[in-house]
């Protein structure tokens, strides 16, 4: 399920995507607004991503009596804290009343007297004992009929052995297949227009079942599925969320779009990478640390694809990703990885775990990187894809080489060559020496002036997209090409494109009736110019101010895009690359800098 934009552009030339929903572009942010406002705008939507997203609306709490594993199928229990609301009324629950004797302890094995709520009806209610014991009810093997003025009478003696726990009594309609009625008594009653709400996460969310609200402030299932847990208060009148408690794990939600688009919830490791890098560029500790744990669950540990970070995956459940591997996204990935690294002190007790995954994503990448033929040197693009029937191989190793991969893949081997020691970064090291030779000799069309997209087993792709102008002219200018660096970023005047009140620039060549500003791009361009000492490098960046939203964001696009597979809609990918190139013309730390 990976979302395409034109960072991903390669893999979307030949792999099919769907048709994406988006939102309507929202009022920019007041023009009148300082850059650094604007920034710190900017970085507290990014750090909003963080979460489930689920809008709160009261004070109340909520949480699980433990823990729950993913793989927990059984009974679920918690607590929660009404605050911030209204106290509804306390409605009974359970049709059943013992009046002797009172209270019926589990240790009571005697005669039991009580009473049912519901209108008597000879023949029809039976009275069914169970004992209920931490992982649910467990049949006592013990009934009894209700009299026809609605009373009854059972001897505990009479039930077989049972397990510890307390006593319960249900209701059972004999005249409706003898289902329960109401609640398992005892019961503390419920609190009127309140649910709990539980739901599972693996590729999406999915609703387990919603039970009453009790009124003594404890809630309980009777089994669960595979995935992680959330739960929620809910008010039952109007919909509104109370509180919830989902797991904290680290990942930004890259994406505002409604929540049937297939990207809600989605966290995809580009995005989550380069919140990181933002991070650190600016100087946020406390969020860095968050990310990178975030980061570091999309890694895969163990088997063939030890070391390798997955495309994306619900940010709630990082443990459910797609198989899916692209070294594009790869990494880049890895390459936060390293800058965050590098950022830490040499006794920092984090760094050992960080050593570990950034040397083993690293033997990820180096396992792309071709010997022989007419791609040698370079790295290939990544495993798993989709079948034709709409199946999933986690098998299949993709023959071709896009450009952009490339690129990102040498200042991550360089960048590894310098923060890693011994046998990684001497290999990282050597892997960069023969990968920049391949990209310069196997990817630069000097005819062209420019950067093919890349190289299929059938030869190359020339098709332009604006991420090889400016991304390109980066390296080249990393790389000590400054002349090319100049050449190629002058390509970028055939993207140029002014739209919804933006100038900037556009994936690819507009047509005669304009396209889109592509922000991430465009933040890209602007940065590229800096680099090179370009005079208009300020305005060029300063023009794309203009496509900020008021909550900070910025769009992924000015316009949707279907065949690009972008849209309107709020984009962490797009706001933190303008965060990164506002940081890059202040002279500070930001992306590909090393």
């Amino acid at each position: 399920m990976t979302r395409p934009s034109p960072l991903r552009a390669f893999v979307a030339t030949w792999v099919a995507v769907g048709a994406l929903g988006c939102l309507a572009l929202a009022a920019a942010a007041p023009a009148s607004a300082s850059p650094s406002a604007s920034s710190a705008a900017a970085w507290g939507w990014v750090l909003s991503r963080l979460g489930s997203g689920t809008t709160v609306t009261s004070g109340s709490t909520i949480a699980p009596d433990r823990e729950y594993p993913a793989t927990w199928t059984g009974p679920l229990g918690g607590s929660f804290t009404l605050r911030g609301h209204p106290s509804p009324p306390v409605v009974a629950a359970t049709p059943v009343v013992v009046t002797s004797p009172a209270p019926l302890s589990g240790g009571y094995g005697g005669l039991v007297a009580g009473r049912v709520t519901v209108a008597p009806t000879p023949g029809r209610w039976i009275v069914n004992v169970v004992r209920l014991t931490a992982t649910g009810p467990v049949q006592a093997g013990l009934q009894t009929l209700v009299a026809p003025d609605g009373t009854f009478t059972l001897d505990l003696a009479a039930a077989g052995p049972v397990p510890p726990g307390e006593w319960g009594l249900q209701l059972l309609d004999a005249n409706h297949g003898y289902r329960q009625e109401g609640a398992t008594w005892p019961h503390p009653g419920i609190l009127d227009g309140l649910v709990v709400r539980a739901l599972v996460v693996t590729d999406t969310t999915y609703p387990v079942d919603e039970v009453p609200a009790r009124a003594d402030g404890t809630f309980a299932f009777d089994s669960s599925r595979p995935g992680a847990k959330v739960f929620q208060l809910v008010d039952a009148g109007d919909g509104s969320v109370l509180a919830e408690a989902a797991p904290d794990t680290g990942l930004v939600r890259s994406y505002d779009v409604p929540a049937t688009d297939p990207s809600a919830g989605r966290s995809f490791t580009y995005d989550q990478a380069l919140a990181l890098v933002t991070a650190d560029s600016l100087g946020d500790e406390g969020a860095a640390a968050t990310l990178v744990r975030g980061l570091l669950a999309l890694q895969t540990r163990g088997g063939s694809q030890d070391g390798g970070f997955v495309s994306s995956a619900a940010a709630l459940a990082p443990a459910y990703a797609l198989p899916e591997y692209r070294t594009g996204n790869h990494a880049v990935a890895t390459y936060a990885l390293l800058r965050h690294l590098r950022s830490l002190p040499a006794d920092d007790p984090r760094r050992p775990a960080l050593v570990d995954a950034g040397a083993r994503a690293v033997g990820w990448l180096l396992d792309r990187q071709r010997t022989a033929g007419a791609f040698d040197g370079l790295v290939t693009g990544g495993r798993g894809a989709t079948r034709p029937d709409g199946g999933f191989d986690a098998d299949v190793e993709l023959p071709w080489a896009s450009t952009e991969h490339n690129l990102d893949a040498w200042h991550t081997l360089a960048l590894a060559a310098r923060v890693l020691t011994g046998q990684a970064a001497t290999a990282s090291g050597a892997a960069a020496t023969r990968l920049e030779a391949a990209v310069a000799t196997r990817l630069w069309d000097p005819a062209a002036g420019r950067f093919l997209q890349g190289l299929q087993p059938g030869g190359p792709d020339p098709t332009p997209m604006l991420d090889l102008t400016s991304w390109g002219a980066l390296w080249l200018e990393r790389t000590g090409r400054d002349d090319l660096a100049v050449t190629s970023l002058d390509g970028a005047d055939t993207f140029a494109t002014t739209d919804a009140g933006v100038a900037g620039w556009a994936p690819r060549p507009p047509s005669a009736a304009g396209g889109p500003v592509w922000f991430e791009g465009s933040a890209g361009v602007a940065l590229a110019a800096h680099r090179l000492g370009r005079p208009d490098a300020s305005a060029r960046l300063s023009a794309l101010s203009a496509g900020q939203r008021g909550d900070g964001s910025w769009p992924e696009a000015t316009r949707d895009d279907e065949a690009m597979g972008m849209g309107r809609h709020p984009a962490v990918a797009a706001t933190t690359w303008m965060l990164l190139a506002r940081q890059g013309q202040a002279g500070l730390p930001t992306i590909w800098d090393e």
